[in-house]
This record gives structure tokens, sequence and C-alpha cells, in this order.
């Protein structure tokens, strides 16, 4: 399956729906589709932001600045599905965020998410968010980004040498940083109250899934796994992996230890750096067979230096070697 195909295989699009922060890149066209679209500016500011694309940007029916879906759309329950690709890490409070779309849900409605997986993308030197940090967002009731986050995603931020955002290597030898410290402080210092988008939420494919796990078992949602899938080995497509919760889905059945386990294996599975590559087999028996023997030649010169003959003949060595570089005067 292509990306389009695996994200439509995880809900019914038939219903009626909501797509969050589609942008300019909308996965459901409301010429194809009966949605809604919320986003944080209105399609005339969209098309100014994103001039290059701005025929692809549709009329936004919902704007939102930060605050709740469910206070801005103003009726629970109206939904078949919600899709919302490369959102859910932008959201000030990721709780709340959840807990509206759990709102917005008919029963037996699908929330079908696309996140962005930080070891692939420019959040990849950023540490993982922790539930904890979750918790503190929504027990704050933040509606903006607080300078933590405001600096964590503009002096982390790093690229390929190419200038790439996302890639599929396993490894950092590639990247460089895209800001300096004192950018993150700028940003910081030039905060004025209004809404500053950033990543406020970074995640690996297993960190998710415990954060999600571990919400609903808290009692803070009622949404649970439905599908999963993250992309194997290395194929377009490793910056990113797709959920889909429903409201009343059991508890994803992994252990918590063993989750937390899961996510150390993942940010380990990149290197800091590229390992040198083995040489093939054939090339690796070539080059011990070379090294044998010239161990062997050095251990026959040893012995030939040695040896009696070699020290007798010297004297006759020198005289052919004269003679050898000797040439006769040619007649003019």
């Amino acid at each position: 399956m292509d990306r389009e195909e695996r994200l439509f295989s995880m809900f019914d699009a038939s219903g009626f729906g909501l797509e969050v922060g589609p942008s300019y890149n909308p996965l459901l066209p409301k010429s194809k589709y009966r949605v809604e679209t919320i986003d944080h500016a209105d399609a005339a500011t969209l098309r100014k932001k994103y001039h290059d694309n701005a025929s692809q940007i549709e009329e936004v029916d919902y704007v939102s600045d930060g605050g709740g879906m469910l206070d801005t759309i103003g009726q629970a329950a109206r939904y078949d599905f919600i899709v919302a690709s490369h959102v859910i890490e932008h959201m000030t409070d990721v709780v709340r965020f959840l807990q509206d779309c759990e709102q917005l849900l008919k029963p037996g409605g699908t929330l079908v998410l696309a996140v962005p997986d930080k070891r692939y993308c420019f959040d990849a030197l950023r540490p993982i968010s922790t539930v904890g940090q979750a918790l503190q967002a929504h027990a704050e009731s933040w509606t903006r980004h607080p300078p933590s986050i405001q600096y964590d995603s503009e002096a982390y931020a790093v690229h390929t040498k190419s200038g790439a955002i996302v890639w599929i290597e396993p490894d950092m030898e590639d990247l460089k940083l895209m800001r300096s410290p004192q950018a993150g402080k700028r940003v910081v210092d030039a905060l004025s109250g209004d809404y500053r988008d950033a990543h406020g939420w970074v995640f690996t494919p297993t960190s998710f899934r415990y954060l999600i796990k571990t919400l609903q078992g808290l009692g803070y949602i009622n949404l649970g796994e439905v599908a999963f899938y993250k992309h194997p080995g290395l194929q377009p497509g490793m910056h990113e992996f797709y959920v889909s919760l429903s409201k009343g889905a059991p508890p994803i059945a992994d252990d918590d230890l063993e989750l937390l386990k899961t996510v150390q294996e993942e940010i380990r599975e990149i290197a800091p750096r590229r390992e040198p590559q083995p040489a093939p087999a054939h090339l690796s028996e070539e080059l011990e067979a070379a090294k044998k023997r010239i161990r062997e030649l050095e251990v026959a010169q040893a012995a030939m230096l040695g040896s009696n003959s070699w020290r007798i003949t010297a004297s006759l060595r020198s005289l052919k070697n004269l003679l050898v570089g000797f040439r006769p005067r040619q007649a003019p």
C-alpha cells in the first residue's frame, strides 16, 4: 500500500468526517468526501502563507488558534471519523486534543493519526515527550507552547547536509543544526502571547503507543488502539507512523515495562555515526591470504639475510650492481 491507501484502510471514509489541519494538502478534499475542516487560520490567510500551493487550499469551516476543538465546533458526537495528519504534535494540550476528538466522534467513530517519527525528521536530536509532560500541559490548560518548547523546537532542529528535513538513513552522520542557541533565545525573547506554532510533542512509534495506553489506563481518555502501522526497513515514509483509535477499544495488551524498553531500543536503532561497512566475504578472504603470504615472505627474507651465503656473496652483488649501472659512452 502507498501512504494514502494505508491511511484509508484504517477507517470508513463514506461517512461524515472532520479533517484537522489539512492546510494546503488535504487528504480528504471536499469535492470527493463529506467533510468539514478545522485549521489554525482561515483560507485567505492560509493562501497567503502558502502562496505556492494556494490553489490546493479549501475553505476552512472552523478556525482554532490553540484552544479546544469541541468548544470551537460546538457539537458533540458529530463525526463518523476524524483524520489528523501531522497535527497532534503541534497541539498545545495533547490530552485535551484527544478528549475533544473522543467527544466529537459518534459511538464507534474512528480517529486516524499520521504522526512524525522523531528519529527520521528535524526533531531527531530532541528528547522524547513523556506522559508527565502531557499531564502538566493538561493540568495547566496550555493554549500556547511555553518558552521551553519554543526554544527546543528552534535550537535543536536539524536537517541533512542537502537540506532535507526527513530521511530514511538509520544514523546521524549527515545531519547539521539548522539554527544556533542564539536563534532559540531570540524566539523566546520575542514571544508576545500570540499563538506561535511549534512541534510541542516528540514521539517514536512506541512512545506514542505508551502515551495512549497510559492516558486510557489513567482514565483521561476512553480511546483505544484499533490499528497501528510503522514502516519496516529503510523505505520512504520512515519519518511517520499511523494509528487509528476508537471509543471503547480495549487497551494495548503490551506490558508497560516492555513498551518502555522498546522505546529505548527504537532510540538505539539510530547510530550517532555511520558505522564502517564490512568488506564483502570474498574480499576479506583474499585480504587474509595476501597478509599470510606477506608474513611468509618476511620470514623467508629474514632467514636469507641471516645466512652465511648472503654475507659471502655481498661483494659479488655490489660488483653486479656496479656493472648493471654502467653504460658505455656512445661515439660522437
